[in-house]
């Protein structure tokens, strides 16, 4: 599956489907409001009104700062799943993250799954 679009920043890259997004952050870089900020305005720039699911890949790992969900908009980013083979690192991790987010959240070993997963959210939403 080709993204539709990708788009690249100094910090990482987004890559653009349908319904999802896929963030592929540096490692070492730490989510903070400023790059918080650059992905959702991207995001928002390329999903307009409808909802999506962002699909952050953590397999080279970065850090959160929690306070960034504060900008999510939960009618919008109507999900967020968080893929990594390195499920044992992720766990307290995650569920710090599912506390600060009110939407629905999943932790996934393969994209695939994910993927599955934010296709299948976007469309219950459109009922």
């Amino acid at each position: 599956m080709n993204p539709v679009k990708v788009d690249q920043f100094d910090f990482g890259q987004l890559e653009y489907y349908s319904c999802f997004v896929i963030g592929k952050i540096d490692p070492n870089v730490v989510v903070d409001d400023n790059v918080a900020k650059v992905l959702l305005n991207s995001s928002k720039k390329y999903f307009g009104k409808n909802k999506y699911v962002y699909i952050s890949d953590r397999e080279i790992g970065h850090n959160v700062d929690l306070s960034v969900y504060k900008y999510v908009d939960a009618k919008r980013v109507i999900g967020i799943a968080i893929v990594s083979s390195h499920r044992e690192e992720l766990i307290v991790s995650a569920g710090k993250e599912q506390a600060a987010y009110s939407g629905s959240f999943g932790v996934f070993n393969t994209m695939d799954s994910a993927i599955s997963w934010a296709e299948s959210l976007v469309e219950g939403q459109d009922q």
